[in-house]
């Protein structure tokens, strides 16, 4: 029977209506991603504008775990390795975080914030970790959203079956990290071992008597926010647990973004109006070191925890330390507290427990204390409500910035975020969205972001990555490609990597990252009997973008290519090459 053209396209219509985009039923997983909580904002930014992409329809969900398990245990990696020592067996603690997941007819993409250690151990794990989730009938959805940084203003909806399934048990694509893949290889192998910080491993396995997991390092402030130190491989070594050997992993470059330091303006703070901070003071402060503390540096000559440390300051400062898996607690450590002439976990005992005050920490520093934060949030948040507290993070709009009470310091007399010309006043900037429209300081319309880490005088930042692999490269990079063009005129989170071309003529060229850090192979990331083979390799210049709106030749510093490797956070600053672009390197022996 011949049906007319007509009823032909109603019934598409109707077909396409009920399998249609919310359904979701054509939808393939592009980029499922766990790790590091500053890259958080414009990497959804970023996914939603390729599930709108050619004008479709796009949905989006966010959830805020609580601890796992728990009644409010939404979503959580698991990593399914365990270890037998003793008769005993020994699993791995689930690492729960705050999730979105933006979905269309184009794809599905979903990232779920955690340490970015801990992201690249589960995606190097064997086998890899998996994304879990509460039932599908128990995951809350918000009357409006948890994120308030998607583009349209558009609230929630709730994940569609298709979706869930395509989530739900799945191992991960990729990992968004803060450091690379070696220099998390080593923080862990640091908080295990003999380099250790004394946090005492439950089993010894049977694999070369190395410790496989960690005793919980727990916050000072939140008793539920907890680092799980877990052994791990990378760089075709064999797993630890396992004795399997993964896919080789692919490091793509994302950008670089600025550590700052954060100060309580709570009533009554003692550093309510501090301003400044050298990385000689900084390394004295929180190290607990002073007079009459044991070892401590000549620099070092007023009292554990002093005001005399923070310009601006007025009596005993609290400072608040991170847990030594954190890439934020890495790159600063490597930056500032180790050139200047200190270790953070100085004058804690070995092993830290709870009995001593150790973990979790809340260490006596003259008349006041150290105290550790587990997280970004952990750390901002507390900060902002406990006076006399110094902390540090990562800059992003999300968590650090966007109203926040607290204040920011600059570091050796340059600022984190602003230019030299701009007045300081310690305030942190606010991102406004409104109307499908952003509102930032510094962004592609005002002027360049983080100006002071671009042209080297700042020099306590780190070049954020995601490591994927083979199968997972081709979408990787297209979320990587897309975050970076849109960060300019988004959420000016991270200096792109890639130079980015303006899409009006009253627009900036971003020339991307024009400054690098200098590759070497951190100490002890070789595990008996397996070696890891790592050449440091600080890669080669790329080439030069076209600008097409405005003429321009962008010649990038590309570190990319295959070529880079080795650890890098703490090494030297060199650069920036606009005036005269030359190779790369030479590397520098390890800083660590």
């Amino acid at each position: 029977m011949k049906v007319p053209k007509g009823i032909i396209a109603v019934l598409v219509l109707v077909l396409g209506t009920m399998f249609g985009m919310n359904n979701a039923n054509a939808q393939t997983l592009k980029v499922l991603t766990a790790g590091s909580s500053a890259q958080f904002g414009p990497f959804a930014v970023a996914a939603y504008a390729l599930a709108k992409a050619g004008g479709v329809t796009a949905y989006h969900y966010t959830v805020k775990s609580g601890s796992c398990p728990g009644t409010s245990c939404y979503a959580y990696l698991n990593d399914s390795r365990t270890v037998t020592s003793g008769g005993t067996t020994y699993t791995i603690p689930p690492e729960p975080g705050n999730l979105w997941v933006c979905w269309s007819t184009n794809g599905i993409w979903a990232f779920l914030s955690v340490d970015s250690t801990v992201g690249v151990r589960a995606f190097s794990a064997v086998p890899r970790a998996t994304l879990a989730l509460a039932a599908l009938s128990s995951l809350p959805v918000s009357a409006t959203t948890n994120y308030t940084y998607w583009a349209d203003g558009t609230n929630d909806t709730a994940l569609t079956s298709t979706v869930y399934s395509a989530l739900s048990g799945t191992a991960l694509t990729a990992a968004n990290t803060d450091i690379r893949p070696e220099d998390a290889l080593f923080a862990t192998n640091r908080a295990l071992n003999s380099l250790g910080y004394g946090y005492v491993p439950d089993p010894r396995s049977g694999h070369s008597g190395q410790y496989l997991i960690g005793n919980p390092i727990v916050s000072h402030f939140t008793s539920t926010s907890i680092a799980n130190p877990v052994s791990f491989a990378i760089a075709g070594g064999a797993d630890p647990f396992s004795g399997s050997t993964g896919p080789t992993e692919i490091t793509l470059p994302i950008g670089a973004a600025p550590i700052v330091f954060v100060a309580s303006t709570a009533s009554g703070s003692t550093v309510a109006s501090a301003t400044n901070i050298t990385t000689t003071n900084a390394a004295c402060l929180f190290s607990g070191y002073g007079t009459g503390v044991s070892g401590s540096p000549s620099a070092c000559s007023a009292a554990p925890c002093s005001s005399s440390y923070v310009s601006g300051a007025t009596g005993t400062i609290d400072p608040v330390l991170r847990e030594p898996l954190s890439g934020t607690m890495n790159t600063t450590q490597y930056t500032v507290f180790v050139p200047g002439g200190g270790d953070q976990e100085a004058n804690i005992p070995n092993p830290p427990t709870a009995a001593n005050d150790g973990n979790p920490l809340a260490i006596a520093c003259g008349s006041g204390h150290r105290y550790r934060a587990v997280g970004t949030g952990d750390d901002v948040n507390n900060v902002i409500a406990t006076p006399n507290t110094l902390g540090y993070a990562f800059f992003s709009y999300e968590s650090v910035g966007g109203g926040k009470t607290d204040r920011y310091l600059e570091l050796n007399g340059y600022d984190p975020i602003y230019p030299t010309s701009h007045t300081y006043t310690g305030t942190l900037p606010t991102c406004a969205v409104s109307g499908g429209s952003y509102d930032c300081p510094l962004t592609s319309s005002t002027g360049l972001s983080f100006p002071n880490l671009r042209n080297g005088d700042y020099t306590a930042w780190s070049v954020y990555r995601l490591i994927t692999d083979s199968t997972g490269e081709t979408n990787a990079q297209a979320l990587v490609t897309e975050a970076q063009q849109l960060v300019d005129n988004t959420i000016p989170d991270f200096v792109p990597f890639t130079p980015v071309c303006a899409t009006s003529t009253s627009g900036l060229n971003d020339p991307g990252l024009d400054v690098y850090r200098e590759h070497f192979v951190p100490s002890t990331i070789e595990t008996t009997p397996d070696t890891v083979s790592i050449t440091p390799n600080d890669g080669s210049l790329g080439s030069t973008v076209t600008c097409r709106v405005i003429a321009k030749s962008l010649p990038p510093l590309t570190l990319g290519g295959g070529t880079e490797a080795g650890g890098d956070v703490g090494g030297t600053v060199e650069g920036p090459f606009t005036s005269s672009p030359s190779t790369p390197g030479p590397t520098e022996s390890q800083p660590h």
